[in-house]
């Protein structure tokens, strides 16, 4: 368990020597901007607690100062989290109605509380730390919050990543976070305590051995004299300029008897060893021996445990801590060790073998006594083995409890640990590969592996191959996936009955079949060919729904008539249904989407959205706002698209730290080509670091095409075509034959047009034919007259163009109406009619106004100028000026959103939210957020 830092003991002397960094210190926190850190790093002794000490004394009367010593034994998942607001009411036994815990701050409850999450199911991580940040925020809203964390080599792995999240966000808060660490220390996570050293708000000291002038002061100041500069340098010899034994020298001087004298000649050999070491343990009876031990093992306060694990009663074992006070061992109030040397020069004496007695007899009577179990466990995870089952049990319990808490990690490794027991366990191999399958994927699909060679039940066996695809798919292995599901459905056909339990495993592994093998373009064809004359279920449950929404997005993925597969995409919408992981409703989604049916599909991403926001679950949110980027590109709504895909990028980087997604930097560098911007479209393209990119069916694709766009928006045409040509060779080579998933040659009968390479373009028209009427949206049945038409001269192209603007118009496809309106004016104005010109090319404006595609405008707003036509408006609006961050704040702000609901809701800082209102009301020319839902919602038709 963490406790608070103990106070100054009195027989201690002041800080001395420590002006220079105590000075670094006072400036860095005290200088320009907030959330500021101070790192104070060096080897036990050195006096880092007491250089902290004494910045906090500086800071307490204007703030709010919490403090927390990790202990090495620990407490669990969010142990020091709960020792830093303990003394706030935030961790007690019901702290739900606390002022602090309003709105996301709710979300940190599972962390603050001893029995865990009120629900007993695993509680999404970043939500926790998202609670925690808001919480934060909260208390330092009132006045500026100091956050010290004594000992942070100790700090538990839940508690250390959320400082370090919260190093991350805190710019804008009025925050400080003071730190020790232990440099000798071997770290167990370098990577968070790395990243946050290396912060450029960290200020980071390396506290050096004190100077032969500091360690004069001390002697002088312990002794009442100075002392002759022999002593000094004998001093020097032996403690190297290490504050706390440099302290434990003068003690032993003032000790000695007068005659000595403080001279040099005092410290004989072996005088230095017992003036270091005079807590060693050789001076004390076997009754105290065992009483330091027991301290020192459980790290507590409770005197019970300690008498327990002693083997004596409270009473005797209280008349022994007095005598180890005296000693000058503990602290004066409290069964803490005075430094932690002295701790571990106790343990040190402590033979191994009966250290880990210790340690086991301290797990058991924790456990008996009904303690915490993670408290249990902190004491087994340092057993050498776990021999015995109860212990088993308690891991789990303890795993358990660290899964409602939000750190998964840490249930993980207790899980491990439970492993030595027994590895061939199938269970425990099971629930450690769930719990670790975010954090080291590799290892849980290992164990995976594992409890499948040991497992010939069939109903078991799927099961663990259903958990092995969704592992599998967030590690981007499909293909082992995709081999193990495949045998499973043999498994299924064979082995299981006709019970409802078993149509249902049956049902689900073979929706899992469809999720794995859609995922790579090696095992599409597969897929197909297996499925081929599949009948559709009814949709009656959960698992019937997923395989009917798999279902539909083979459908598409294969190019079957958008007719056939619209109606049971539908039905699985229209259930509302998102249970087992969500794929029904996504394969769903992108069939009706494409067919363009949005309606059913922007109000399902939506609630989902609105659901994960509330729960805090950013990776959802990422996730569920690209797609609906993706849906908004596809109508041509290039203004939200913008948006939505500005969110799902800094989500999945700044605030995840999720650097393999594609889906976010494709829609977002879409959006961007349409709003001019292809340079930068390109620079976040080339941050796309997926491993074996190339080998994905859905975003391998979109991934080209954006790549195309934006070569050819940079006017480098051929490179544009090499994209394209790609896409529409790895589309063949997968077997895919939708023409709308990634219609490639619709893009590329624009750059064959533009490059005069007609019969090029018009060979892939052909080809592709087909698939078009197979498909047969009136929105893709226009595009393809549209390809042919600016591939057809004369007349018989004008003929073709207006077939594909009469077949577009009042479409989904919007840009693509666009594009065929504005080809046909300029197809009019050659031919002589410029009349007709005109007014296309007017629609053609109209149209890319209202979509907010620069773009197509800076395409159109030329040719109207050549067919003499003039416009009586502006094209531009105010609002075409704000980036995708800005319109996001901006609308919510036009709402009747606080800044903070803002700030929660899109997982920013209010800072963040006032600077993005601020540039808002600027480019728009407006006072205050009175004014914003006019703008926003305006309408003009500058193109008449």
């Amino acid at each position: 368990m963490a406790s608070l830092i103990g106070p100054e003991v009195a027989d201690e002397p002041g800080l001395v020597g420590r002006d220079l960094e105590l000075s670094l210190v006072r400036e860095h926190v005290h200088g320009a901007g907030e959330g500021r850190a101070v790192l104070l790093r060096g080897p036990a002794g050195m006096g880092k607690t007491r250089l902290m000490s004494a910045a906090l004394g500086e800071l307490a009367g204007d703030a709010h100062v919490l403090t927390v010593k990790c202990q090495e034994n620990g407490a669990g998942a969010y142990a020091t989290v709960r020792a830093l607001f303990a003394p706030l009411g935030l961790t007690a036994e019901d702290p739900a109605d606390h002022p602090l815990l309003r709105g996301s701050a709710r979300l940190a409850l599972p962390a603050l509380t001893v029995a865990g999450a009120p629900a007993a199911v695993p509680v999404d991580t970043y939500a926790v730390m998202h609670g925690l940040y808001w919480l934060t925020a909260g208390l330092a809203a009132d006045k500026p919050l100091v956050l010290a964390v004594d000992d942070v080599q100790w700090c538990d792995e839940a508690s250390l990543r959320w400082l370090g999240f919260l190093l991350r966000r805190a710019e804008d808060l009025p925050v400080a976070l003071f730190m020790t660490l232990r440099s000798e220390v071997e770290v167990r996570r370098p990577d968070v305590l790395d990243e946050m050293a290396d912060a450029a708000a960290c200020l980071t000291v390396d506290v050096q051995p004190l100077t032969d002038d500091a360690v004069r002061d001390m002697l002088t100041a312990a002794l009442g004299t100075a002392p002759d500069p022999s002593l000094v340098d004998r001093c020097m010899e032996i403690t190297g300029g290490t504050p706390f034994l440099v302290q434990r020298v003068a003690g032993e001087l003032r000790n000695l008897p007068p005659v000595s004298g403080p001279a040099a000649a005092a410290l004989s050999d072996g005088f230095g060893h017992g003036a270091v070491a005079r807590f060693r343990v050789d001076r004390l009876t076997p009754e105290r021996l065992a009483v330091a031990k027991a301290i020192a093992v459980l790290e507590t306060d409770d005197l019970e445990p300690v008498a327990a694990l002693a083997g004596t009663r409270p009473g005797p074992a209280g008349r022994a801590v007095d005598a180890l006070r005296e000693a000058g061992l503990l602290h004066p109030d409290s069964l803490g060790y005075r430094h932690d040397l002295i701790r571990q020069a106790v343990l040190d004496a402590t033979p191994d073998t009966e250290l880990v007695e210790l340690r086991e007899r301290a797990a058991r009577l924790l456990n008996d006594s009904g303690s915490p179990t993670e408290q249990v466990a902190v004491q087994l995870m340092r057993l050498p083995d776990i021999p015995e089952p109860w212990m088993v049990t308690a891991l789990r319990s303890a795993a358990l409890g660290a899964e409602q808490r939000g750190a998964p990690a840490v249930a993980g490794q207790y899980l491990t640990r439970a492993l030595c027991h027994d590895p061939d366990d199938v269970e425990l191999l099971a629930d450690s590969a769930r719990t670790l399958a975010n954090s080291d994927p590799r290892t849980a699909l290992n164990r995976l592996e594992h409890a499948l060679t040991l497992v010939t039940e069939p109903r078991t066996r799927c099961r663990l191959i259903i958990q092995y695809v969704v592992t599998a798919l967030g590690a981007y292995h499909s293909l082992r996936a995709f081999e193990l599901v495949n045998e499973a459905l043999e498994l299924c056909e064979i082995e299981l009955g006709d019970s409802p339990a078993d149509q249902a495993l049956r049902t689900r592994v073979e929706a899992m079949v469809l999720v794995a093998g859609l995922d790579e373009k090696t095992t599409v064809r597969s897929v197909s060919e297996r499925f081929r004359d599949h009948a559709a279920p009814p949709g009656e449950t959960a698992e019937e729904r997923l395989l009917l929404g798999m279902l539909c997005a083979l459908g598409t993925l294969e190019g079957r008539p958008a007719a056939d597969v619209v109606p049971a995409a539908e039905r699985v919408l229209r259930m509302g249904d998102v249970s087992l992981g969500g794929w029904g409703a996504l394969g769903s989604s992108l069939t009706l989407y494409l067919a363009d049916e949005i309606k059913p599909v922007d109000a399902a991403l939506t609630a989902l959205l609105e659901h994960a926001r509330k729960r805090g679950e950013a990776w959802t949110c990422a996730l569920a706002s690209t797609t609906r980027a993706q849906v908004h590109l596809w109508t041509g709504n290039i203004t939200q698209a913008l948006s939505d895909a500005q969110l799902a990028f800094d989500l999945a980087h700044r605030n995840l730290r999720v650097f393999s997604a594609v889906g976010p930097q494709s829609a977002l560098a879409e959006a961007l080509v349409h709003r001019g911007e292809a340079q930068r479209a390109e620079e976040l393209l080339d941050m796309v670091g997926r491993p074996r990119l190339d080998q994905f069916a859905l975003e391998y694709h979109t991934y080209l095409m954006t790549r195309a766009r934006a070569r050819a928006a940079l006017g480098d045409l051929e490179g544009a075509l090499r994209y394209l040509r790609q896409c529409g060779d790895s589309l063949a080579a997968a077997g895919i034959g939708s023409p709308v998933l990634a219609p490639w040659w619709y893009d590329a009968a624009q750059v064959l047009a533009e490059l005069g390479r007609a019969d090029e373009g018009l060979e892939i028209v052909e080809q592709v034919e087909p698939a078009v009427r197979r498909w047969g949206t009136a929105r893709v049945l226009g595009m393809h007259r549209f390809a042919r038409g600016i591939l057809t001269p004369g007349d018989n192209g004008v003929e073709e163009l207006t077939e594909a603007a009469r077949l577009l118009d009042g479409s989904a496809g919007r840009l693509e109406s666009t594009r065929a309106e504005h080809e046909l004016g300029r197809r009019l104005l050659e031919r002589g009619d410029a009349e007709g010109a005109r007014e296309r090319l007017r629609r053609s404006i109209d149209l890319a106004v209202l979509c907010g595609s620069k773009l197509l405008l800076a395409q159109a707003l030329p040719a109207l100028a050549a067919a003499g036509g003039r416009l009586r408006h502006s094209t531009e609006s105010p609002t075409d000026a704000l980036s995708g961050s800005e319109r996001h704040v901006a609308e919510r702000a036009a709402a009747g959103a606080t800044n903070r609901e803002i700030a929660e809701a899109l997982f920013l800082t209010q800072r963040t939210v006032e600077f993005h209102l601020t540039s808002v009301y600027r480019k728009l020319g407006i006072r205050g957020r009175q004014e914003l839902a006019t703008v926003l919602a305006g309408r003009w038709n500058p193109a008449q």
